[in-house]
């Protein structure tokens, strides 16, 4: 991870933890007899203190291809990495490729830095390449290593940020592959940053966002025309990118949207949201600012209803999850009237103020009104909390620690498994900081499983349809005997 971008997320994860958030209802759960957890209310599951997945003691085989079932909500869970290197994973998509099958881990490669990239087949967690240096070519320093990323319509490619230049990575079936310059500012402009959080493509491929040379630096390439040069009205990268924001594309390509991280209630920031008008080649002269009542953990969604919502909190009066429709103008609004505008909705409310998050939304297909998020809980340190008369640990409240899916549209919550990362608060990459896949097959996450500085990434098959457990699009599982010790180590 590069210096500015450690630094950036990790201000920003301070600047939250004094935000942590929380709900006040509790609902029921219910079945739909296909044996998926698809619970709607917030009811308390804590994890096991005593047994094979003890709470404190438990950690997946440090193995390739190792998984498990999670013991309270059923869900498969895969070991992607186990070289125990801090990890770029955040909201956006392109942490995979455009199958699904593959994951993009930023690595040392040997050396003392992370400074290359290794793809990881997701199924069996076997490196299929290694050492792809993350500015492109090599000797080639990566100033936005968490930029780079994914095509999302070749399965075999993915493009890196260099200081001048755009670099396609082709990536060939006998483990070799291959760099090109894919993109150059006109002008030889240097490369600048978006922020590492959003897709610079949206999901069918053809635009994309590059940012380069002097304010307004953030410009819309049409890559069936790339000769055609950028569309009008660049916007303006130091509000958003610069400010500790970001900014990126919808899914469905109809907007460039972002975060400031200024303004807003409490100086909390604000979302914002540019029109494209692509028959003109022109980008809204200013920006629309849509949400302001808290931090900017989030993700945008193009959803089924045909609106572009983000997956953002309320922390300012009411600890919630809420979807935004980035068309609303909330410029000066109090909550009251912002939860009110139209298309906004309540998603998730927590018990109490102990939970932060982060989020990841899918990008595109069947599972595009879906969204995931990660509860984080400082006080759930290290080996903390004892056995109950059940043998579970406590205290505990519900959401807590926990991997969540819901759909924007209908509202349904799925409560996938415990994420098991512990004392996050004191070490910024022990941060679940979850990533969805493209079409919302696999959600990524990081944890260190009760381990001081031991963070790998994890996954979770996800499926509107099958059953918990069920693994997609894996080939094969393993899991503990109900009698079995098992533990790793670092």
């Amino acid at each position: 991870m590069t210096e500015r971008h450690c630094w950036s997320r990790l201000s920003r994860a301070l600047r939250w933890a004094l935000l942590v958030m929380a709900c006040v209802t509790t609902i029921a759960s219910c079945g739909d007899g296909s044996g998926l957890h698809r619970l709607t209310d917030a009811p308390v599951h804590p994890p096991p203190a005593t047994g094979p997945f003890a709470h404190n003691s438990f950690v997946p085989p440090v193995m390739q291809g190792a998984s498990y079932v999670d013991p309270v909500f059923g869900t498969t869970v895969r070991r992607v990495t186990t070289d125990h290197v801090n990890d770029d994973i955040y909201a956006r998509n392109m942490w995979w490729n455009a199958d699904e099958t593959r994951y993009l881990h930023r690595t040392t490669n040997g050396t003392p830095w992370a400074d290359f990239w290794e793809i990881i087949d997701v199924a069996t967690g076997k490196v299929t390449h290694q050492g792809i240096p993350i500015g492109g070519v090599a000797g080639g320093a990566g100033p936005f290593a968490a930029d780079g990323g994914f095509d999302p319509v070749d399965p075999n490619v993915l493009y890196a940020l260099g200081p001048t230049s755009i670099y396609k990575i082709t990536l060939n079936a006998d483990g070799t592959w291959t760099s090109a310059v894919y993109f150059t500012p006109p002008g030889g402009k240097a490369i600048k940053n978006l922020g590492g959080t959003l897709n610079w493509f949206d999901a069918s491929g053809r635009y994309m966002l590059v940012r380069y040379g002097a304010e307004p630096s953030v410009h819309l390439y049409d890559r069936q025309n790339l000769a055609a040069g950028p569309y009008a009205n660049p916007v303006d990268g130091h509000v958003t990118a610069d400010s500790n924001g970001y900014v990126g594309l919808s899914p469905d390509g109809q907007y460039i949207v972002g975060y400031e991280d200024a303004g807003g209630m409490f100086n909390m920031g604000q979302g914002v949201s540019w029109k494209i008008d692509h028959m003109n080649r022109t980008i809204a002269s200013a920006p629309n600012i849509f949400w302001s009542l808290c931090g900017d953990h989030g993700s945008f969604l193009s959803a089924s209803d045909g609106h572009n919502y983000m997956i953002v909190n309320d922390c300012h009066g009411s600890p919630q999850v809420w979807r935004a429709d980035i068309t609303n103008n909330a410029a000066g609004l109090n909550e009251a009237q912002q939860h009110a505008l139209p298309n906004n909705k309540l998603l998730i409310p927590y018990p109490n103020w102990n939970i932060a998050n982060h989020m990841s939304a899918v990008a595109r297909g069947p599972l595009q009104d879906w969204a995931f998020v990660a509860t984080e809980d400082c006080f759930d340190t290290f080996n903390n909390g004892t056995a109950d008369a059940n043998g579970n640990i406590t205290p505990w409240h519900a959401y807590r620690q926990e991997i969540i899916a819901f759909n924007v549209i209908t509202g349904e919550v799925r409560r996938l498994a415990h994420h098991r990362s512990r004392s996050v608060c004191k070490d910024y990459f022990a941060r679940p900081r979850l990533s969805a896949s493209w079409g919302g097959n696999v959600v990524g996450f990081a944890s260190n499983f009760n381990q001081s500085g031991v963070n790998d990434i994890y996954a979770i098959p996800f499926s509107a349809t099958l059953a918990p457990g069920t693994t997609i699009p894996y080939r094969s599982t393993t899991a503990p005997a109900g009698s079995a010790t098992v533990a790793g180590s670092p």
